[in-house]
């Protein structure tokens, strides 16, 4: 068992960077620097500049170049892109929350109960019953907290609408709510957020063996609907929510892929790789459900301004290790979401 490293103080880690070839101009920044953030927690931001080929013997060393003003301007960056994906997240929950609590409050107050309002799989693997677990489990703890359902609780014996409980569900509570819901209603709510139906894989011949794992695979992307690519959205912005309140690190994490070939049929989003499991995948989606839960928004123009003051000329780092192609400036997205006009031409295929 290898033993813990030692404590340094302040002074010590600064030493100890400075050992490692990082450039410190100025001793006293970085002191303020590391008794505000901490060494380890910053440490995250200095491992991209460790150079592989290089082993003094003693400790990895940084790549020629890099400095602790880097540093600091990564973090800061990050730290902002959380807030501007807060910002996106919560306009895409609040909608999510309407539409869930409208779509299901139609077929009943109660709707929620009833397992033949959801997607058999839904129901039958018991993620139903495990989803009304959790949920009223939420209801029971917060039922004095929050004047809604307190009311509830008090006028009409504990039963919680659909259209209020939604509220009170955290967004990974939702998510798997919609997740369930049964496909004619994720369709049509996706359909609102204006996310066109997947298209067909391509075949490039005649294919054997219908009983395949493949054939089976293709079926069920030929079947999948629009509320299909929402759920994965839906659960991706979820992860990258949890990550950024939690304050971890974001702007370089490898995320779990998503499927974006639904939002490529759309001509502003021409140039989005078919998968992606960087944060460039999850920013485009954003910027897509903002058209319509926020039209105007000037959300991605102020992005773009923070990734500009961010990754300067002479910086080691770069966009393209959160996913962005080289291009990426000279994209529709970029070039009409961020000037603010849209064409009609570029909303839907």
């Amino acid at each position: 068992m290898a033993d813990l490293k030692p404590f340094l103080t302040i002074a010590q880690q600064v030493e100890r960077l400075e050992s490692r070839g990082m450039a410190i101009p100025d001793s006293s920044i970085a002191d303020r620097w590391l008794r505000a953030i901490g060494y380890y927690r910053l440490s995250g931001y200095w491992y991209p500049f460790v150079d592989p080929n290089v082993d003094s013997g003693s400790g990895s060393q940084f790549v020629s170049g890099t400095t602790f003003d880097e540093i600091v301007r990564l973090y800061e960056f990050d730290r902002h892109l959380k807030t501007y994906m807060l910002s996106a997240i919560e306009r895409v929950e609040v909608a999510i929350r309407s539409q869930v609590g409208h779509t299901l409050g139609s077929r009943g107050p109660m709707s929620h109960l009833d397992g033949d309002n959801f997607d058999p799989l839904f129901v039958g693997n018991g993620d139903h019953m495990d989803w009304l677990a959790t949920a009223f489990g939420r209801v029971k703890r917060q039922r004095n907290k929050d004047q809604s359902l307190k009311h509830h609780f008090d006028n009409y014996a504990g039963r919680v609408p659909i259209w209020v409980l939604t509220d009170v569900l955290d967004f990974s509570d939702l998510s798997k709510l919609f997740a369930g819901m049964q496909e004619e209603d994720r369709d049509a709510i996706a359909c609102w957020f204006g996310i066109p139906p997947t298209p067909a894989p391509e075949t490039t011949g005649p294919r054997r063996g219908r009983g395949s794992s493949a054939a089976r695979r293709n079926r069920r992307r030929r079947a999948a609907g629009p509320g299909s690519t929402l759920a994965n959205l839906l659960e991706q912005l979820t992860i990258v929510r949890n990550i950024s309140a939690h304050h971890s690190r974001l702007w370089n994490r490898t995320l779990v892929p998503i499927g974006t070939s639904s939002l490529r049929s759309v001509p502003l989003f021409d140039g989005l790789p078919a998968q992606s499991d960087k944060i460039y995948g999850t920013i485009s989606a954003a910027a897509f459900l903002l058209q319509t839960t926020s039209p105007g928004s000037t959300w991605i123009k102020q992005l773009e301004s923070l990734i500009d003051r961010s990754f300067l000329p002479s910086s080691i780092r770069t966009p393209l290790e959160m996913g962005f192609p080289p291009d990426w400036k000279q994209l529709p997205l970029w070039q009409h979401v961020a000037s603010g006009v849209i064409p009609d031409s570029f909303r839907h295929p």
